[in-house]
């Protein structure tokens, strides 16, 4: 930063010109735009003269007395004071000559310097102080400043400022003088150093001072007056040393200073030193921002590589010649190469230096320079490394480097990012295995239990056939019953034992989950842009995935969303959201035997907030309960299944998210009501056309009516809100109406339902869980069933298909009027129709939950049966071969892939029973084998090929993922056809499932999978497949 003063000229005509110029007025404006920008560390400030000459480097050394060149110095005398250098009565007065022979050594010619009485810290402080004092540029343009300013107050010719060395004397700055190294025992300013604090050591003739009259600068320099303040400094013990001089000289003798040129040149050698204190606090600072930014760098390195090298090179880059090390701290010294062992309990705040090395070359060899052949100054902060509790250590052979606070803190700030580095690694060892366990426990819990629940499920079914049969099949003989305990039915004692192993299955999962929570918890966010479709999706999957095969509990789930959400997208963790939702909605499941589970999912775009709602007309909790329900292992009764892990769960996972999930009201005997509120969500404005659904579909009427349930309980209201919303009007009356008509299990009950509807209407009948037996009757083909879980989506979907479903059925008529028939029911499927359109083949939804509804395709050659899991394609699509290919196959090939004998026994009894032909295999490899051979037999006519593929992941020789890659390349390098593959595993993790996609498996089933689950997928791929 300069001060410069600009003179304008006095011509005030031509000023004024010059003022009114454009040119003037640019300039002027330029210099309005000017930013003042300082900077903390700009602490010296450069003279109006400029930052002079710099130094030349190396300086110049100039001796006068070669013959006492190698000589030390003696240490200060005791009696230094009475004997060399008296003080002056007056303190303004030219320094006494003391009295009495013997003073200087007879060998020698004058009186040379002694050491300062504390040398070794007056060095310290020097070092400290001083160091990389010849690149202060800004600096040495001060000090010149200020000798020419001493030049100017005394008048003498010469003026010098420079520092005391351990063996020279450095000028810094000089009048009159050159800039030059001299040996510190010859020096007059090696005397002035020694002096009290604030005095001038003043010799105004040194021709007349028997100490120096044959000092070499006397008789060969030519210098005969001197005057000398010594530059000072206090440490905080109270000590104050000298760091070098301010001195004046003339080849002359001089009349002593006055008193006002005493003051001064004592005031400039205390702003010399302050200028030189300013100088290395500003310079510390600089160092310390560059040690955060390379602390700031190598952290960013550390985070993504385990490996210290990002450390010790910013280390290196600080300390260029200093040797770093990490050593372990068990053997309770430091090892340095050249030196014998440091011991820990020698450290002072992590700090060490070799005080005795120190003090032996100031009093013996202080003639010469500092040695650095081995080190002598330690810096060690603790840290962990694979040795265990170690150091780490940065050692220095250069005295002049004097570790401050700065430096300790660089290097504890190190030490302290290799042991975060370390922890790291060792907590991702720790979660490998932790994984590696998590998977293999879960793998070792899960596979017993899918053969206890797979040996129920078959049993029962069994059971169930030989009653069919009008079989004599008692439970007493097949289970051994005391004889006091009346017989019971089988049936009984088989849902004990689904039930037990259901609620051990899903104390596992929550175990894991928890468990998962803990992974997520340090992982960074994997945020994206998603719709209220794409979540309404992923909640729907995730709870028909957690209670599939459930019997327990059956209630219907509606997923519903505020319209404006429709317009809207969202910034958030979509995995993680739907595993802090999907809890909740599965607790209100279990707490609702029958009836309905509401998600409401409401957008506040003002508050940045996201909120789920979940309603239950379940049994609620009781007011006692109400605030432990949220804690680890909690339930709300004895009724309640599970290890009660599910809420506490959703409360972990959305507070990952910045949500929160509370307790809204809950009422005993009529259901409970939750709330999930997401904070700080980022909303998306979608510019959509706002179309009405009604008037979207052409054959669908906008009016329908419903037909009341026997039981008063009724699916139809929720639904009929979903229509309200989307133009829809509910009718009493009239022909151009569809309807709306609850599902019920009673075959009887449903005929007569359906009877009350004419034929030409369509109907769309709601059945409650994806699992219910569906009872398609013949004689009605005008209905379209649709399961639970009811999202828009789905609900988008089934509107869709009764529009298809109507235009069929309104073209079948028109055929049979213009062919002038009697008019006669619709056919049934034991008909044969001249038409294109078979109207009795089930109805399979493509549907794409994660889509808006606009963007659903429609089958219009199908009707009947929509679960929420069909996925089958439009008929008249190109599909790829490799991803999908239609299979009309009724009685598919299985390969059965499994380590365990009793699930390999397991799936055998299950294709036996659904006469399906399988082979078995205990690894990949055999898998990979048997595949193969069925496709090349079956090219010869021996048998077909394997069209059904069941694949375990974790077993010897090849694994299931290996298996499936090899697999997919042998179907792809000889076009063959894509079989179906499956997934049916024990292990149930993020990575395991993205493995299985990536290698284009079919689906993903963790065990236990029931045999409903089984039955409804292969039906998705096979459509010609029936359970016999």
């Amino acid at each position: 930063m300069q001060f410069v003063s600009r003179h304008r000229r006095s011509s005030g005509a031509h000023e004024c010109m010059l003022d009114n110029t454009p040119i003037a007025k640019m300039v002027s404006a330029a210099r309005q735009r000017v930013i003042f920008q300082p900077k903390a560390d700009a602490t010296v400030v450069t003279a109006k003269n400029g930052a002079g000459t710099p130094l030349p480097t190396p300086m110049p050394t100039i001796v006068f007395d070669a013959d006492n060149l190698d000589k030390p110095l003696a240490p200060w005398p005791a009696d230094a004071h009475r004997s060399c250098y008296p003080i002056p009565a007056d303190p303004y007065a030219a320094a006494p000559v003391p009295g009495g022979p013997g003073c200087p050594r007879p060998s020698e010619r004058y009186l040379r310097a002694y050491l300062h009485e504390n040398e070794r810290l007056r060095l310290s402080m020097l070092w400290y102080y001083t160091r990389d004092i010849l690149q202060e540029h800004e600096l040495i343009s001060g000090l010149n400043e200020k000798a020419v300013l001493a030049q100017e107050t005394t008048g003498w010719e010469y003026v010098v400022i420079g520092l005391l060395d351990v063996h020279v004397y450095i000028r810094l700055a000089t009048v009159g003088l050159p800039l030059a190294v001299l040996p510190r025992g010859e020096t007059l300013c090696a005397h002035t150093v020694t002096q009290p604090p604030g005095s001038v050591f003043l010799l105004p003739n040194m021709q007349e001072d028997w100490r120096f009259q044959d000092s070499p600068y006397v008789e060969r320099g030519g210098l005969l007056a001197y005057a000398g303040v010594p530059l000072r400094v206090q440490h905080e013990s109270g000590d104050t040393v000298g760091l070098g001089s301010l001195c004046v000289a003339s080849s002359t003798p001089q009349e002593p200073l006055t008193k006002s040129q005493h003051l001064t040149l004592a005031r400039l050698a205390d702003w010399l030193v302050q200028d030189i204190v300013q100088c290395t606090r500003a310079r510390r600072q600089r160092e310390r921002r560059r040690m955060a930014d390379l602390i700031a760098a190598a952290q960013k390195e550390t985070e993504v590589s385990a490996s210290d090298e990002p450390v010790m090179r910013i280390l290196k880059a600080v300390y260029p010649d200093a040797i770093t090390s990490v050593q372990s701290s068990t053997p309770s010294h430091i090892e340095l190469p050249g030196r014998t062992p440091i011991l820990l309990s020698d450290l002072e705040d992590g700090v060490w230096e070799d005080v005795d090395c120190l003090d032996d070359h100031i009093a013996n060899s202080n003639q010469r320079d500092l040695p650095s052949a081995t080190p002598v100054r330690v810096m060690a902060a603790p840290c962990e490394s694979i040795s265990g509790p170690s150091l780490l250590v940065v050692a220095s052979k250069d005295f002049r480097l004097v570790f401050d606070d700065v430096d300790t803190w660089f290097v504890k700030t190190c030490a302290s990012m290799l042991s975060h580095m370390w922890q790291r690694c060792l907590l991702a060892e720790a979660m490998k295995a932790k994984e590696k366990f998590i998977r293999g426990i879960s793998h070792q819990l899960r596979t017993p239990i899918h053969g206890i629940l797979g040996s129920v499920d078959l049993l029962a079914e069994e059971l169930k056939a030989r009653e069919l049969r009008g079989d004599a099949y008692r439970a007493a003989a097949l289970l051994e019953a005391s004889a006091a305990v009346a017989p019971t039915e089988p049936s009984v004692y088989l849902d004990t034992i689904k039930t037990a192993g259901r609620d051990l299955i899903s104390i596992v999962n929550n175990m894991i989950t928890l468990n998962r929570w803990a992974d997520i918890a340090i992982t960074r966010r994997q945020y994206g842009v998603h719709t209220v479709f794409e979540l309404e999706a992923a909640l729907a999957k995730d709870v028909l995935k957690t209670t599939a095969g459930e019997t327990r509990y059956r209630p219907s789930v509606i997923l519903s969303h505020d319209l404006p959400l429709e317009g809207y997208s969202f910034r958030i963790d979509l995995s993680l959201l739907r595993d802090s939702l999907v809890p909740i909605i599965v607790n209100a499941i279990q707490s609702t035997s029958e009836g309905v589970v509401a998600v409401t999912i409401s957008m506040r775009p003002d508050s940045k907030e996201l909120a789920v709602d979940v309603q239950d007309n379940g049994r609620g909790i009781h007011p006692d309960n109400q605030q432990r329900i949220f804690e680890l292992y909690e339930t709300a009764n004895l009724q309640t299944p599970g290890a009660g892990l599910g809420l506490s769960l959703a409360c972990k996972f959305a507070t990952l998210l910045h949500g929160s999930i509370d307790l809204v009201s809950s009422t005993l005997g009529a259901g409970s009501h939750f709330r999930a509120t997401f904070r700080d969500v980022e909303w998306v404005c979608l510019d959509l056309p706002s179309q009405p659904l009604s008037t979207k579909l052409a054959n669908l009427p906008s009016k329908f009516h419903t037909v009341p349930r026997p039981d008063g309980t009724s699916l139809c209201g929720y639904f009929s809100k979903f229509l309200f919303s989307h133009g829809f009007t509910n009718s009493g009356g009239g022909t151009d109406r569809f309807c709306l008509l609850d599902f019920v299990p009673d075959r009887e009950q449903l005929c007569a339902l359906l009877a009350q509807i004419p034929p030409n209407q369509v109907v769309v009948c709601l059945v409650s869980t994806p699992d219910a037996d569906v009872y398609l009757e013949q004689t009605h083909s005008n209905v379209v069933f649709v399961s639970g879980p009811f999202s828009t989506t789905t609900m988008s979907a089934t509107l869709e298909a009764a529009d298809t479903l109507l235009s069929q059925i309104r073209a079948s008529q028109s055929r049979l009027l213009s062919s002038d028939a009697i008019p006669s029911p619709l056919p049934t499927p034991g008909e044969d129709t001249s038409t294109d359109t078979d109207m009795t083949k089930p109805l399979d939804l493509p549907l794409r939950l994660a889509l808006p509804p606009r963007d659903i395709p429609s089958n219009p050659a199908l009707h009947g049966v929509a679960l929420l899991d069909v996925m089958t394609p439009p008929a008249t699509q190109t599909m790829d071969p490799f991803l999908f290919a239609p299979i009309i196959s009724p009685r598919p090939r299985a390969l059965l892939v499994d380590d365990n004998d009793v699930n390999l026994r397991i799936m055998a009894m299950y294709c036996r029973k659904r006469g399906l032909p399988y082979r078995c295999a205990t690894d990949g490899a055999q898998a990979v084998e048997i595949f193969s051979q069925s496709h090349r037999s079956g090219a010869s006519g021996d048998e077909g090929p394997i069209e059904l593929i069941l694949m375990d992941l974790q077993m010897p020789v090849c694994d299931g993922i290996e298996a499936t890659r090899q697999i997919r390349s042998l179907e792809k390098q000889n076009n063959w056809r894509a079989s179906i593959l499956f997934i049916v595993t024990g292990q149930d993790s993020p990575t395991d499932r993205s493995a299985a996609d990536g290698v284009r498996a079919d689906d993903y089933f963790v065990k236990p999978v029931s045999i409903k689950v089984l039955d409804r997928n292969i039906k998705r791929h096979f459509p010609a497949f029936e359970v016999s």
